[in-house]
């Protein structure tokens, strides 16, 4: 199987999935997600994916499953995601893991029993990614997630992290980077060149991916999924913004952050929401933001002359 996946929402202990990283496609709607459409484009145009999975998790990602609906020869399957984190949204959550199980074993004629043993991987992996985050403002932050875009193509088993990676300038100027699952990995690039250096983030594929607890394989292994995934360094779509704004300062200030960085895909409203809020907290404290717009997975010069300028005036 080969099933592609959007979102953190995806529990990556049920099966394995190929994560989306961005695609040029046709699907180009002027009042649509760019992100979202680029998926929609690339389950139905390349061959190589048989299946889909997706979650109800804002008002792009609602919809996607008319736009996939006539996509009759392929696996499809979209997660409804609470808004809320407590023992009710959990419940409901790991009845929606089962179902998704149930779903990929009936369509692919399966049967799914390692649940335990690829949560003991979860747990390793991600246990190493912690360890390269913390050393993150030592490393090249382009390499760092381009290591974990390769890593995130690969069946759950033959995923390995790197221990080693370029350094960084150590003089450069500290940022923290906001957003969403960065498809355009040049913006990275764009920020390094410039004589910056990404000191943390809250992206879905770096400190979000494995912020979550630590599962144990005896517990309730639908339940525990499903509060770890609630748990996980929050997505503006869960309706928490309280809960980021505080955990983000409390690493901004730690790391003598001097600015921020906030990456945004054209039209997700819940990323353009949390940056009105985001920008007064952070004025508040002194410190620069820079939001930046990405209209597709290659918007690469206009960003530069962003950024270059964002440098100069920190």
């Amino acid at each position: 199987m080969k099933i592609l996946s959007l979102s953190g929402f995806i529990p990556e202990e049920i099966c394995d999935t190929i994560r989306f990283i961005g695609y040029q496609g046709e699907e180009k709607i002027s009042h649509y997600c760019g992100y979202a459409a680029d998926y929609i484009s690339q389950v139905l145009e390349d061959d190589s994916i048989d299946g889909a999975v997706f979650p109800k998790s804002c008002d792009s990602c609602r919809i996607m499953g008319s736009y996939l609906s006539n996509c009759k020869e392929k696996f499809l399957y979209q997660f409804g995601v609470p808004a809320r984190q407590d023992g009710a949204a959990e419940t409901y959550l790991a009845a929606e893991i089962q179902q998704y199980q149930k779903a990929v074993e009936g369509y692919y004629k399966v049967s799914i029993t390692d649940i335990p043993q690829r949560i003991q991987k979860v747990n390793e992996r991600n246990k190493e990614l912690i360890s390269l985050y913390e050393n993150i403002e030592n490393i090249s932050y382009k390499f760092y997630l381009k290591s974990i875009h390769d890593m995130l193509q690969k069946p759950l088993y033959e995923q390995t992290v790197l221990s080693e990676l370029p350094d960084k300038p150590a003089n450069g100027k500290p940022i923290y980077l906001v957003g969403s699952f960065l498809s355009n990995t040049e913006l990275a690039a764009t920020i390094e060149n410039a004589g910056m250096k990404i000191v943390g983030d809250n992206l879905t594929e770096s400190k979000r991916l494995f912020s979550g607890p630590k599962l144990d394989p005896s517990n309730d292994i639908y339940m525990d999924i499903a509060a770890k995934i609630l748990h996980n360094h929050l997505s503006p779509t869960q309706n928490n913004f309280r809960c980021i704004l505080k955990n983000d300062l409390e690493e901004i200030k730690y790391k003598n952050v001097q600015g921020v960085i906030f990456a945004t895909q054209k039209y997700c409203e819940p990323y353009d929401y949390l940056f009105s809020i985001y920008k007064k907290m952070l004025d508040e404290q002194g410190i620069p933001v820079l939001q930046v717009v990405m209209s597709n997975s290659t918007d690469n010069r206009k960003l530069e002359f962003a950024v270059e300028a964002f440098a100069d005036i920190l």
